[in-house]
């Protein structure tokens, strides 16, 4: 356990060294090689104590906000920003800090409440990733947790997103279970894997609340006997809920504000629950 602890502390720095947004590409990339390779632990890497997004996403989201308040960067909801450069290494220290805190959240608070004192499970992830966000907007911001504007909470473009993005996961997963249906087991994490990388590319819009939500709808369905338009028609519905869910959080609590509360791991660690619930009466 103490190892564990000292490994978060260390993916905290390591991702306030390099940015958020460039951790959680680099969590993407090793989801997609492992989850489609089958390596044996690579969860342990992705999702663990190196750059699961509840320890290294969470803490340089933390660092960034405290380098704003400490006046280092401009911008603490900027999370795309390296911070390394600035040279400060209390910045990293918070970022190790947060990684400590995310992984304690991550691995015994949520699974606790979720799965545990109320019986259907959530995404340790993406709820951590919530939780340590208002953490750390609490601690370092000075606006206060709500947005600062207001305008329209979704638009004609996300929804489209939501709508078209769905139907291509849901029909690529009809597609892979006729090939190969062992490999569903992994659906969720291989596109979720897929969107978190695509980020890599400029102006890309976040899309894993999207991805990853409609693959695990695709996966409930199948196994739930459901074929074709149904799957498809499951997997749309879900994604859309989750990207109105990710828009929702945004319009309330993270627009015009000084630190990062995630709206993706919001409408993730939500939409689990509402899918787990619906596959028990399926």
């Amino acid at each position: 356990m103490l190892f564990n602890a000292l490994a978060a502390f260390g993916a905290g720095a390591l991702a306030s060294c390099i940015g958020a947004v460039p951790a959680f590409v680099m969590t993407g990339l090793i989801t997609i090689v492992g989850a489609i390779a089958g390596m044996a632990g690579f969860d342990t890497i992705a999702f663990g104590t190196v750059f699961g997004p509840h320890i290294a996403f969470a803490g340089a989201v933390a660092a960034t906000a405290y380098a704003a308040k400490k006046g280092y960067i401009e911008a603490g909801a900027a999370v795309g920003t390296p911070l390394a450069p600035l040279g400060k290494p209390d910045v990293l220290v918070v970022g190790g800090l947060f990684g400590v805190i995310g992984w304690v959240i991550g691995t015994f608070a949520v699974p606790a409440v979720f799965g545990g004192l109320i019986p259907f499970g959530t995404d340790a992830p993406g709820m951590t990733v919530v939780i340590s966000g208002i953490i750390a907007r609490l601690v370092f911001g000075k606006r206060g947790l709500a947005s600062g504007t207001k305008g329209a909470v979704t638009g004609a473009q996300s929804m489209l997103i939501a709508v078209v993005f769905s139907l291509m996961v849901g029909g690529t997963g009809l597609a892979l279970n006729a090939v190969n249906p062992e490999i569903m087991g992994s659906y969720n994490l291989i596109i979720f894997g897929i969107a978190a990388f695509t980020l890599i590319f400029p102006g890309t819009p976040g899309w894993h609340q999207i991805g990853i939500i409609s693959a695990y709808a695709v996966m409930i369905a199948l196994g739930a006997g459901m074929t074709g338009f149904a799957v498809v028609a499951f997997a749309v519905v879900a994604g859309v809920a989750s990207a109105f869910l990710c828009d929702l959080e945004g319009y309330l609590i993270n627009t015009d504000v000084d630190s990062h509360i995630d709206g993706p791991g919001f409408a993730i660690c939500l939409m689990t629950i509402v899918l787990n619930v619906v596959a028990s009466v399926l």
